[in-house]
Formats: C-alpha cells, sequence, structure tokens
C-alpha cells in the first residue's frame, strides 16, 4: 500500500489515511490491552492471595480456640466427675468432702467464655458400665434410668448434701438431665463397643467420637483404685461450633461479602453456612441463612479440613467476586483516561490528516482555479490585441469596445493577483498592518469609487447608507488599502454568485452598505454589506472563511473564482483590529464588518 507511488485521488487518499489510523490504533492498544489484562490478572491474584491469608488466619484462629478448649477441658480432675469430691482443708489438714462444681447445673445453661457452648452434660461409667452423671449423687441402675419419677430413696439421698435444701422440681431436673445424657450416650456404637469390651487406658486426653450426628462426645479414659473410668462431657455439634465460626469470623476483614461453609464431610455429611458482610467503621455482620444464592459460590477462596481431632470438618469460603481495593480504582481509572487519551490522541491524529488532505484537495482546486481565471482573460486579451494588430477592428467604434474588454480583463487579472499577492503577504510573521484612525466619510467614497465599475457593468444598484447621527465627525479604524480590498472582494463575491436566471428579478440586483452603531458596545461601528441574492445554507455559512472552500465540484461548476476572496477578506479584517460575521437573510446575506471608532 505504501509502495505504490501512483498519484491518488482525494478519495483514495483518504481511504489510506483511514486503514493507518485503524493500523495505529490497534497497534497502540494492542500490547496496551495484553499489559492491562495481565496487570490485572496480576491485581487480581493479589487481592485473592489477600483473602487467602484472611481465610487461612481464620482457619488458624478456630483451630486454635478448638484445641484451646479441648485442652482446657483436659484440666479437669478425676474425681470431678463424681458428685462429691475429696479436698484437702489445709485448716483442719484433713481431707473433706465437697460438691463437684461439675454438679451445678448453671454449666448447661452459662454463656460465660470459660464455659462449654453446646453442653449437654458430664458423664462417667465405671468398670462395671455403670453410668452416672456429676449432676446426681450415685451411678444410675437400668431401672433408675427407666423412671423418671423420684424414689424415696433419690430424696433421702439427695437431702443429705451439704447445702441448702432443694425443692422436687430441681431433683426432677438433675434427673432429667442425667437420663438426657445416658438415653445419648447409649446410641454410641462406639460407646457401648467400650462399655462391652473394656477401656483401653491408652491416653489421658480427651478424644471426640463422631458417631451421633448432632452431638460431641469428649472423652477420656482414667484409672483410679486400679480401675478404669470412661469420663467425658456431651456437646451439641451446632452450637459448639458456631461460635468458634462466629466469634473468629467478626474479626476478618473482607472487603466482598464472602460465604463460609463447615461441612462434616467424613461422618454426617451435614453442613452449616455462615454469610459475612463488612458494615462501616471496621464491623461486620454474620448472619446463618438457610439457603444462599448460587452465586456467592463461583469465585472459591480458600478450602481446607479443621485439624486434629475435627480433621472430619472442612472450612471453606467463597464469594461472587472480588471487590477492588482504593487503589486499585485509581489504577482503573487511569487505565481509563490513559485509553480515551489515546483514543482521543488517534481521532486527533485522523482527524489532522484529513485536514492536511482537504487542504491538499483545496490547493489542486485553487491550483486549477487559477489556471482557469488566468487562461480565460488573457486568451481574450490576446484575440483581441492580436486582432487590433492585424487591423481587423474596421470602425472606431469597434476599436473603443475592444479597448474596454481589454483593460476590464487586465483589471479582472490585476485583483486576482493583488488577492494571491495580498494573501501570501498577510500570512507571512513579518507582516504586520498598521490601521490609522480614517474618516466615515472618506470610507463612504472608497466604497462608492472602488465598486462603481464592478456594479454597473453587471447592471448592480449601488444603495450606501449612514445610521450614525454625527457621521462627518466619526473616525474609523482601519487601512485604507486593506479596506478597499475587503469590499472590492465581498462585493465582486456577491455579483459572482446572484443567479440572474433561476431569480429572474431585477429589484433584488442591489447590494446594500449600511453604517450604524454597534447594537452593545458605543465605541464600535458596524458595516453591514447586504446581498438579495440565493443565500448561503447553514454548512456553507460555517465554512465561507476557509481557504480555498469553494461550493461544488471544480469540473462542474460555472461561477468564477479561486476560493481566496472571502478566505483574504477574513484576514484583513482581523488585521485591522475587527471582526467578521455572517448573518444570512431573508432572502440573501449580510456580512457584518466591525471596527473600532472615535468620534
Amino acid at each position: 500500500m505504501f509502495l505504490d507511488k501512483r498519484i491518488l485521488n482525494y478519495s483514495q487518499r483518504l481511504r489510506r489515511l483511514r486503514y493507518l489510523a485503524i493500523g495505529l490504533l490497534l497497534f497502540l492498544l494492542f500490547p496496551f490491552g495484553v499489559l492491562i489484562y495481565l496487570g490485572f490478572q496480576q491485581v487480581e491474584n493479589n487481592l485473592l492471595a489477600e483473602y487467602q491469608r484472611e481465610s487461612s488466619n481464620l482457619a488458624l484462629k478456630v483451630n486454635r480456640n478448638l484445641y484451646k478448649k479441648l485442652t482446657f477441658t483436659n484440666t479437669l480432675s478425676v474425681d470431678e466427675f463424681d458428685y462429691y469430691q475429696q479436698v484437702y482443708n489445709p485448716v483442719t489438714n484433713q481431707q473433706q468432702q465437697v460438691i463437684s462444681p461439675l454438679s451445678s447445673l448453671s454449666h448447661l445453661q452459662s454463656a460465660d467464655e470459660q464455659q462449654i457452648t453446646g453442653l449437654v452434660g458430664f458423664f462417667q461409667y465405671d468398670s462395671n458400665g455403670r453410668f452416672n452423671s456429676p449432676v446426681w449423687p450415685e451411678p444410675l441402675t437400668k431401672q433408675a434410668l427407666a423412671n423418671l419419677s423420684l424414689s424415696k430413696g433419690d430424696t433421702t439421698l439427695l437431702n443429705q448434701r451439704e447445702t441448702t435444701p432443694t425443692d422436687d422440681s430441681e431433683l426432677v431436673t438433675r434427673k432429667k438431665v442425667a437420663l438426657n445424657i445416658y438415653q445419648i450416650l447409649s446410641q454410641s456404637k462406639t460407646i457401648n463397643h467400650m462399655i462391652q469390651n473394656g477401656y483401653d487406658k491408652s491416653n489421658d486426653f480427651f478424644s471426640i467420637i463422631f458417631d451421633i450426628p448432632d452431638y460431641f462426645i469428649f472423652y477420656r479414659v482414667t484409672s483410679t483404685s486400679e480401675q478404669n473410668r470412661l469420663q467425658g462431657y456431651l456437646v451439641k455439634r451446632k452450637p459448639y461450633m458456631r461460635k468458634y465460626i462466629i466469634d473468629n469470623l467478626e474479626w476478618r476483614s473482607f472487603n466482598s461479602p464472602v460465604l463460609v461453609k463447615l461441612q462434616d464431610i467424613k461422618h454426617s455429611g451435614q453442613t452449616e453456612l455462615f454469610f459475612y458482610e463488612s458494615l462501616s467503621e471496621g464491623l461486620a455482620n454474620i448472619s446463618q441463612p438457610s439457603n444462599i444464592d448460587s452465586h456467592f459460590e463461583q469465585q472459591v477462596i480458600y478450602n481446607a479440613e479443621l485439624q486434629w481431632p475435627y480433621e472430619g470438618y472442612s472450612l471453606s469460603l467463597s464469594t461472587s467476586f472480588l471487590t477492588m481495593t482504593p487503589a486499585m480504582r485509581y489504577s482503573v481509572f487511569f487505565i481509563i483516561v490513559l485509553i480515551g487519551t489515546i483514543l482521543a490522541a488517534c481521532f486527533g491524529f485522523y482527524r489532522l490528516g484529513v485536514k492536511q488532505l482537504a487542504l491538499a484537495e483545496q490547493r489542486l482546486n485553487f491550483v486549477s482555479s487559477v489556471s482557469h481565471e488566468l487562461k480565460t482573460p488573457l486568451t481574450s486579451i490576446l484575440m483581441y490585441s492580436q486582432m487590433l494588430k492585424e487591423g481587423m477592428a474596421i470602425t472606431e467604434t469597434n476599436k473603443q469596445d475592444y479597448y474596454s474588454f481589454i483593460y476590464d480583463e487586465s483589471e479582472r487579472l490585476t485583483r486576482l493577483i493583488n488577492n494571491i499577492l495580498q494573501l501570501s503577504s498577510i500570512s507571512q510573521p513579518q507582516h504586520l498592518m498598521q490601521p490609522e484612525y480614517i474618516p466615515l466619510t472618506v470610507l463612504q467614497d472608497v466604497i462608492r469609487s472602488k465598486t462603481s465599475s464592478i456594479i454597473d457593468k453587471n447592471n448592480f444598484q449601488q444603495n450606501i447608507k449612514t445610521e450614525i447621527p454625527d457621521a462627518e465627525n466619526t473616525l474609523l479604524l482601519v487601512e485604507p488599502d486593506a479596506f478597499a480590498q475587503v469590499i472590492i472582494n465581498i462585493t465582486d463575491n456577491a455579483i459572482k454568485f446572484f443567479d440572474q436566471k433561476q431569480i429572474n428579478d431585477p429589484s433584488r440586483q442591489r447590494i446594500d452598505f449600511i453604517f450604524r452603531l454597534h447594537s452593545k458596545h458605543h465605541h464600535l461601528i458596524q458595516l453591514e454589506i447586504r446581498d438579495y441574492g440565493e443565500g448561503v445554507t447553514q454548512e456553507q455559512e460555517s465554512k465561507m472563511f476557509e481557504l480555498f472552500y469553494r461550493g461544488g465540484n471544480e469540473l462542474t461548476r460555472t461561477t468564477q473564482g479561486t476560493g481566496i476572496g472571502l478566505a483574504l477578506v477574513h484576514e484583513l479584517v482581523l488585521a485591522q483590529q475587527g471582526e467578521i460575521k455572517v448573518v444570512r437573510k431573508e432572502p440573501g446575506l449580510a456580512i457584518l464588518l466591525t471596527f473600532h471608532a472615535k468620534y
């Protein structure tokens, strides 16, 4: 495409420019897009890593707190699981029988941090497989366990406690607690197997039995008086685990809503859901929905199993999307601005190229117009000169007509050449016009003298009016030659584009020159040059003062001109510290020239 040296027309050059602009845009956007993609991937990975660190810290805290609670219960002494325990009294230097602290029913309702959340009760089995709980003073037989009501022996036994007497309702409650513990434990195959086959004294620390779906059975085997005992406590799974998840989740810092799943993958398969939402001022709201939208499971953040002895549980965190941090938002804004800048630069490059192509096309049209404008009068001058030279003009009248025609065409050539030279000189940096204050009456004479010949030749009327009270003493800041050139060019343009055949109205063949005070500024004088031709469209109005602009096609245009007359007018008016404005009229067109005045 770029090695083709043929001369291209405007449309071909414009198409090549478009290809070049699109290629440049793709050349800039493709590597930039790759960098943006890789950058966002890195940012997303960093954000995911940050969320994973928070999730890992959550799992670490949960494991640590669960193990810490388990370690705390390991400090319970063996005889605390009996209703009575022997305590040394340093005052009497003797062993004293006191009630075990585990016998208190407050352990079952207390929300104290030191208590066990979801606790159902403590228990122990002796070497013969007899069950009892610290809430009841003696081992319970199967017959007693089958009968919830209090017997006379139960009442007598309980009244022997060294405490304040208790009513029957508390006694019933205690027996119900013991019975409830026994009934739940009887469902455990592991417990029943240990009762039938004996307790293996292998570890003094608590372990967990998971074979009852809704409960944890914490147990240990202890040895007293050469007899093994199975001791432990029973807790509800959900409240117990829920406490450690929620307490630790509240201290996490996630910008996006996060779904936390706690699942028993090894035993019951049960799943608990926790939904984390970040609030203002570093606070968080933790809820437990029964179900949740599946899109919160799209982005998996973390998944791991809890540590011993809860290794049957998995903790997983997920979210719908990762919320951008402020730094990421600033980066996105900067990228958008950068992309906008690239697009604007490419569009600016394209528009500049289009303007340059249009300017080149106008210059070609200008060459064509100037060639035509020069060729026509020169041909006529040459023809009439040759006729005069060869004596072909028979009468004196014919000679005068030939002389007049040669003079008119020479004057036309002079205006054309003056326009070109004036435009060339005014565009030079060293050119500096020096306007001066000229009487308004003198300028009226300039208008009359400079335009009368062209107006009379084309059968137009010239109307010069003054709507200024003291016109004789009014001075305008202009440069005489430049002012005359402006008036001639505007008049010539108005006559040139007046289509007599289409308009066919002799009353409209006139041009008005009206001097009036500026409507807003008293120190300015406005000259309105009004014609009554066909006028211009809005598009033509916006381009009238562009260099080389001429409406239509150069090959089909019937009017003469080069496209520099009004462009020169615009530059000359500005050089005289004036202003120029186009106003469309019905019919015709008005050009308003504004100059500084002095009275």
